[in-house]
């Protein structure tokens, strides 16, 4: 996953000039306060000007914090970035607490509410419905019912405990 933040010097910034750089993450903390100092030479305060992540980053975000994340996204399985980011992009959840709560997040890939609809009915999730009846089935109206314990997004459909 790529996460990169563009580092600017905030004292040539007010004089007018925009001295900064990509900065690929994660880095160490050695390598990403060297890229900072390169950055601001004698200066002293710096900030975020732009960013490339799957998750909002703020001017005055704390790069180690970001950094931190990036780190923390590395080190998981495809899936549980998937939920962490549903966490923190759809739910507003912090990302330290869409950590902890990962594990409580059905994700269902590359589904839309009907086709979870259809899903559980083929699983019998409703009971036993014989085959001469399952033509009359209403799945939009299942979808919609589920739509209020489940998010649909373009990744698949998503539940939290």
């Amino acid at each position: 996953m790529d996460i990169r933040i563009f580092i600017t010097n905030l004292a040539k910034y007010n004089e007018g000039y925009l001295v900064g750089k990509w900065v690929d993450l994660p880095l160490s903390e050695d390598e990403l306060w060297g890229e900072i100092r390169e950055v601001l030479g004698d200066d002293e305060e710096f900030f975020i000007t732009d960013y490339e992540a799957p998750f909002r980053v703020e001017e005055y975000d704390s790069v180690t914090d970001v950094n931190a994340m990036a780190i923390e996204l590395e080190g998981m399985d495809d899936e549980d970035v998937t939920k962490a980011l549903f966490l923190v992009n759809e739910q507003g959840y912090s990302f330290r607490d869409a950590i902890g709560k990962v594990d409580d997040v059905d994700f269902y890939p590359n589904m839309t509410l009907k086709h979870l609809a259809e899903e559980f009915v083929d699983e019998g999730l409703f009971g036993e419905i014989p085959d001469k009846i399952q033509a009359y089935i209403d799945y939009d109206a299942i979808a919609r019912d589920l739509g209020f314990d489940y998010t649909e997004t373009p990744e698949g459909c998503f539940r939290c405990d």
